[in-house]
């Protein structure tokens, strides 16, 4: 167990500035955000924009799930496929 731990810690020093706080990402003129929202107004399905943006609002599965009438780990299951298209979509895989 403690090894596990040591690898994990070790490996959140290596990825750490991947994911650094970057204010940018909220900018009205920023490129990224902009093709982010393009891709989740016209890529993807009725359903599945529902669901992504009300999850950034419910911030937790539970209450999405409690919200569409899902189980906590289908609500978790659909939001990381709907991710994975948006991040296939982003990076021109699909």
């Amino acid at each position: 167990m403690e090894s596990n731990l040591h690898k994990a810690s070790e490996r959140l020093k290596e990825i750490r500035p991947d994911y650094a706080w970057d204010p940018s990402i909220f900018s009205d003129s920023d490129a990224r955000a902009d093709a982010v929202r393009c891709i989740i107004e016209k890529r993807l399905s009725l359903a599945d924009r529902t669901i992504i943006l009300l999850y950034v609002d419910c911030h937790n599965y539970h209450e999405l799930g409690r919200l569409l009438g899902f189980s906590h780990m289908t609500a978790r299951k659909e939001v990381l496929r709907i991710k994975r298209r948006i991040l296939q979509i982003y990076n021109g895989q699909a």
